[in-house]
């Protein structure tokens, strides 16, 4: 139970793969925003991602992904 408490608590990220290589780490994408939940964070991929396909031939979907920010920043332990 904590574990779900603690991703709901830590805010969602928008990460852009700058590369062609979709098996790259998400650890080596780019941050292009951050969402205090997953459901806004998909909410401004869906309602964006149609006009972007149409204006830039180089927009891929699959090159934007939502995740949980201490999935790329991991939450550090505290010193005992």
């Amino acid at each position: 139970m904590l574990a779900i408490l603690s991703l709901a608590a830590c805010g969602w990220l928008l990460m852009h793969n700058p590369t062609a290589d979709l098996k790259l780490p998400i650890t080596e994408w780019e941050q292009s925003l951050a969402f205090d939940s997953a459901a806004e964070c998909e909410t401004f991929i869906a309602t964006r991602w149609l006009k972007a396909e149409k204006e830039h031939e180089d927009f891929k979907l699959e090159r934007y992904r939502c995740v949980p920010s201490d999935a790329v920043y991991p939450p550090t332990q505290p010193k005992k």
